[in-house]
């Protein structure tokens, strides 16, 4: 019997572990916007597979991927945010990523700041490049 129950609660933990993975957020907090693949919904909303080396290669570009709706309003620690982002750049960005990997320090300080039209926003950021 305590085999059975040890056994339930590592299940549980596994299930908590696989909720809050980079991935599960992805799929909760992103994709509705930025699709399974990330090729997004451009114009407005820009495509991680072609986009994220104007964003990431820049303080101006991260700091717009940190104030994004869906960053600020995913409910993930900070940390967990950091990494989903970390985990979007890995996963989407079909360049040599040279930038530093987000912190949860970021995450912090973007969060401070919501983003009230990001299209307007990233419009903004794409003039001054």
């Amino acid at each position: 019997m305590a085999a059975t129950f040890a056994s339930l609660i590592a299940m549980g933990v596994q299930a908590v572990e696989a909720q809050t993975s980079p991935k599960f957020l992805f799929l909760q907090f992103c994709v509705g916007c930025h699709q399974y693949d990330g090729s997004g919904l451009p114009p407005d909303v820009p495509s991680l597979r072609d986009d994220l080396s104007y964003l990431i290669g820049s303080p101006a570009g991260r700091d717009f991927m940190l104030r994004v709706p869906g960053v600020i309003g995913a409910p993930g620690s900070a940390e967990e945010v950091a990494d989903l982002l970390n985990w979007i750049v890995d996963t989407f960005y079909q360049g040599e990523a040279d930038s530093s990997p987000f912190t949860a320090a970021e995450v912090i300080e973007g969060r401070k700041r919501p983003m009230k039209d990001p299209i307007k926003e990233r419009l903004e950021l794409l003039a001054s490049y």
